[in-house]
């Protein structure tokens, strides 16, 4: 009788780059597929329950590839159907419950917890590459996302740790510059009041060079700064490149994990 339980000896299997290939073609995209519009759930939707970010499904079509273990766990959870049945393996969907459990009534060992604002997350979008001089002093073509501040996509939870903090705004990532540091779809948060410095990665407002609208923004790493220029780094393809403080508006840190579990 299928449990909809996979043992640790193929959850390591299933990270096997041959193993994945034969699950991808198993039918399991079908199947996940089938089971989301019968119960009226977008990709997307199934995405953002599974990850947090809106393209798991549409790139594991597009890349050919399986869901990693914790991911097709996650995947089934979701969908209510048994692992075994995602994989082919049974005809039988529903996944079967426990009738173990620890106690009648959850306990909630971490106390009552505040009420915390939320935090917005703004407009960005993918944009046009723009030229600055890399180390050479050769141009190089930068990428750059759009930016609306004004616009607000929807509200996130605040991470507890973040409470008192003030001004946070997040942006959805773009692009591939600074993969695999931020993947497309990802969200960040950004603190306004914590200064850059070197090492920090960096959201740089950027205007025209003759005003202070900002309609696009640079995400990189800071190397450092000057009152003449800014050195930032990408990752893909690897570059380090000078941005001209006239064209600079605003330098706002991206929040790093320990930050947003410490603070």
């Amino acid at each position: 009788m299928s449990t909809g339980y996979v043992p640790l000896s193929e959850l390591s299997d299933l990270r096997d780059t041959s193993r994945m290939a034969e699950m991808a073609q198993s039918g399991l995209y079908e199947r996940i597929d089938a089971q989301r519009e019968q119960l009226g759930i977008s990709a997307r939707e199934l995405s953002m329950r599974v990850t947090g970010k809106p393209d798991l499904i549409r790139d594991l079509r597009r890349r050919g590839h399986a869901p990693s273990a914790d991911n097709l766990a996650r995947i089934a959870e979701v969908l209510g159907v048994s692992v075994d049945w995602l994989l082919g393996r049974s005809n039988n969907k529903a996944p079967v419950q426990s009738e173990v459990t620890i106690a009648d009534r959850r306990i909630d060992w971490r106390g009552p917890q505040p009420d915390l604002p939320p935090i917005p997350l703004v407009g960005t979008g993918d944009c046009a590459t723009i030229q600055f001089e890399d180390e050479t002093g050769q141009m190089l073509d930068v990428e750059r996302c759009s930016f609306d501040s004004d616009h607000t996509v929807r509200m996130i939870a605040r991470p507890p740790a973040l409470q008192g903090a003030r001004d946070l705004y997040a942006i959805y990532f773009h692009g591939e510059s600074m993969m695999p540091r931020f993947e497309p779809g990802e969200v960040g948060i950004v603190d306004p009041s914590r200064p850059a410095g070197p090492g920090d990665y960096v959201l740089v407002q950027l205007n025209n060079g003759e005003e202070d609208h900002v309609t696009s923004v640079l995400v990189k790493r800071l190397v450092r700064a000057s009152a003449r220029e800014l050195v930032l780094e990408q990752f893909n393809p690897p570059a380090t490149f000078t941005v001209p403080r006239a064209r600079v508006a605003r330098v706002h840190r991206i929040l790093p994990q320990t930050d947003l579990l410490f603070g």
